[in-house]
């Protein structure tokens, strides 16, 4: 994968997390950068971009990402900054970089309120219970109502498309040695637990929506299985201290019973 190295610092975006970086990159693109929060095994780094990879085969949008070298030097001279960015996080490690999309903005809750308005905002309404499937799947803790974690794209028809991000807190922050087949999400943990998600799942059930949605995500998970592990062997060159966790993250993710599983949880959310 692509290194691109940071030129400018831009901004820092204060949150309760990571608070990232919106730096200029040396290929023209401006990103926004998440540190490692560990020196030693950083599973949230491998997450984001492994995330990355699996939204994509499912169809999710997401931003373009790439490996973003920060020289201590931006770090030390700015005197900007919080004390959450110290040159150590910097000095000996590649970031995770997400392409900044000037076009996308947070999605709201009030965006969310009832299927009528959603209809008129957003192209397609099955894609919040895509999202909120694919959370299961990968036991996303951080996107749920009080944090959605989504922004949305403004296309050509003056409505906009979801897109998702930050996954750090996937695998809920656990290493991956110790994930098993029983950890799910609580009830308010997901954006299935929003009304409109039940609306709409409501409102598409005319269309034979439990196979269709049945199919999607087995076909989903098809693509990831076919190509993770040659994704895996492309970024596995910046996480030598965790890439011994690998095969238990793809036994996780691909355990048949497991999934079966989380395709009925799905179902019980919306009814």
């Amino acid at each position: 994968m692509e290194v691109v190295n940071a030129i400018t610092i831009l901004d820092e975006i204060h949150t309760t997390g990571h608070s990232p970086l919106k730096v200029q990159g040396d290929d023209g693109n401006v990103y926004v950068v998440k540190k490692r929060k560990h020196f030693q095994t950083d599973t949230e780094m491998v997450s984001e971009f492994l995330c990355n990879y699996l939204c994509r085969q499912w169809g999710i949008k997401t931003p373009e990402c790439k490996f973003v070298k920060v020289p201590k030097e931006l770090i030390l001279n700015d005197s900007n900054l919080s004390n959450r960015h110290n040159v150590k996080h910097y000095e000996n490690y590649l970031c995770f970089g997400s392409k900044f999309m000037p076009d996308a903005i947070d999605v709201e809750l009030s965006d969310l309120n009832f299927v009528k308005g959603f209809r008129s905002i957003f192209n397609d309404m099955a894609e919040l219970l895509k999202v909120g499937l694919f959370d299961l799947w990968v036991v996303n803790v951080d996107r749920k109502p009080t944090n959605l974690n989504l922004m949305k794209q403004i296309m050509t028809n003056g409505k906009f498309d979801f897109v998702a991000i930050d996954h750090a807190y996937a695998f809920d922050t656990l290493l991956y040695d110790q994930l098993t087949k029983d950890l799910e999400l609580s009830t308010n943990e997901s954006i299935l637990y929003l009304d409109v998600a039940a609306s709409i799942y409501k409102e598409l059930s005319s269309q034979d929506i439990d196979n269709v949605f049945n199919r999607y995500f087995l076909e989903s998970i098809s693509k990831c299985e076919n190509g993770v592990k040659d994704f895996l062997d492309e970024i596995v060159h910046n996480f030598e201290e965790e890439r011994k966790f690998f095969s238990h993250v793809l036994r996780f993710l691909f355990d048949k019973d497991r999934n079966g599983t989380i395709f009925a949880d799905f179902l019980t959310r919306l009814k």
